[in-house]
């Protein structure tokens, strides 16, 4: 249940205004009841495929991000291997899902475009893509999470 209140929570967000990578890490940080002064500042260039550069999907990098905060090293001599395992799936899991990483080819423009804008309202990405991408993103970090603890 945990994972579907995660996911819708990120979807309110992102609709509400926040950008993707900022809602998914939101709704997981608060799922898991992680608070900072950072949240959601952390994530804000990371949305947008890294700031408009083609870079990966926002949704997918905010999960990255809750990942690395949910298991990341606490010190130098900590391990980072269980990390780079569940970041992996989560990458792999998304690849395999929606065929490609990357926000440009998600969206099938480059947000850099200077009609960007318009071909986002109109192309409606927000619902056709962008929510299910958020959606996804938050219950698979949650899978992932649910599956190494088991």
């Amino acid at each position: 249940m945990i994972n579907q209140v995660m996911a819708d929570k990120a979807v309110e967000y992102f609709n509400n205004g926040f950008l993707c990578s900022e809602s998914v890490l939101m709704a997981i940080t608060e799922a898991y009841e992680i608070e900072s002064l950072h949240i959601p500042s952390i994530a804000t260039a990371y949305g947008s495929g890294l700031s408009r550069t083609n870079g990966p999907c926002g949704a997918l990098s905010g999960g990255i991000m809750a990942l690395s905060l949910l298991n990341g090293r606490k010190d130098s001599s900590d391990d980072y291997a269980s990390l780079y395992k569940n970041v992996s799936r989560l990458q792999h899991s998304f690849n395999a899902t929606f065929k490609t990483t990357e926000c440009s080819k998600l969206l099938g423009f480059s947000l850099s475009d200077s009609d960007a804008s318009e071909k986002f309202t109109n192309n409606q990405c927000k619902s056709n893509i962008c929510n299910h991408c958020v959606r996804f993103v938050a219950k698979e970090v949650h899978h992932i999470l649910s599956s190494q603890n088991t």
